[in-house]
């Protein structure tokens, strides 16, 4: 993934001034992070006795993701303390530019490796209640979970099972009504992250912290691990065993689960086949590398929704 970020010295100097200003301390870059999806600010700071924090930015005319950040900052701030995430320190929204300073998480990016650590934060997040003024997930994600539904309004069937081999003996109308009743399975009042996968978590010695929090709302506790599964398939994970035994899904009715994860396809499949945008251009095929894991899946787990008929 080519993607050239902005830097800490790219922000202005006043709000440099007043994010030291927060912490008391002046700050210099010592690191910007590799990865990820846009080209805003990604930088751990440091101050004159050696404390390092973690700074987010972005300038407002990047209209495309400029949204997501100040929603971020937004939703960190009133995240309840038992959160597995770092803490945010101070931001500011001054019209022209967003700036989101975190306390630092020494660690790094888990991998399959370290799956055992990333599944005791992903339960103690399924049991953590969202707080007040949070979104339902159910209104939140309504136009996101209606790719079947799309494809089938614009009549492109013979064009997606050209994209994808795993849906020649598929049935849009089956697929398409089965993702209607999403709503009724993942509804909930737990704290919900919206977009879990492994690049949004850091590996600490004391366990995990999970960042990005622009999508978060509320929902059933378990629709995370439901919708990072295809992150995990995509690396050989055997998410099967794993939702049988996760302590967060081992109870949920099936149908639920199974409902879930053909509306996480359509949503996976329908953006895939979108023109990359020009802020985020690696999306595209990060979406497509999920759709395509996932549906493997779901051709084995449910015959009867995702069946080969040929």
């Amino acid at each position: 993934m080519n993607l050239t970020r902005l830097r800490w010295s790219d922000i202005p100097d006043f709000l440099r001034n007043r994010a030291e200003q927060a912490v008391a301390t002046p700050l210099h870059e010592i690191a910007s992070a590799s990865g990820g999806f846009t080209p805003g600010v990604a930088s751990t700071v440091a101050g004159e006795s050696g404390a390092r924090f973690f700074v987010k930015a972005i300038a407002r005319h990047t209209s495309e993701v400029a949204g997501d950040y100040l929603r971020e900052a937004r939703i960190a701030e009133a995240l309840p303390p038992q959160t597995p995430s770092p803490r945010l320190l101070w931001w500011q929204d001054d019209g022209t530019w967003i700036v989101m300073l975190f306390e630092h998480v020494d660690g790094r990016t888990p991998d399959i490796a370290d799956l055992d650590p990333v599944m005791t934060a992903v339960a103690a997040l399924g049991k953590t209640p969202g707080p007040p003024g949070l979104p339902r997930l159910v209104d939140e994600f309504a136009e996101d979970f209606t790719g079947w539904r799309d494809i089938a309004d614009a009549a492109s069937w013979t064009a997606v099972t050209a994209a994808y081999q795993e849906l020649a003996g598929a049935s849009i109308d089956v697929l398409a009504a089965r993702e209607k009743r999403w709503t009724d399975a993942a509804d909930g009042t737990a704290l919900v992250h919206g977009d879990l996968r492994l690049d949004n978590m850091i590996l600490a010695a004391d366990g995990v912290r999970i960042v990005d929090w622009p999508n978060a709302c509320t929902g059933a506790g378990w629709v995370d691990l439901v919708l990072m599964t295809p992150s995990l398939a995509m690396h050989g994970v055997d998410v099967e065993q794993l939702l049988d035994v996760h302590p967060l899904t081992r109870e949920v009715d099936r149908e639920d689960l199974d409902t879930l994860l053909v509306a996480g396809a359509g949503l996976f499949v329908s953006r895939s086949l979108l023109p990359p945008p020009p802020a985020a251009p690696a999306v595209r095929g990060f979406q497509r590398a999920q759709a395509k894991a996932l549906l493997a899946w779901l051709g084995t787990r449910r015959p009867d929704i995702l069946a080969d008929r040929t």
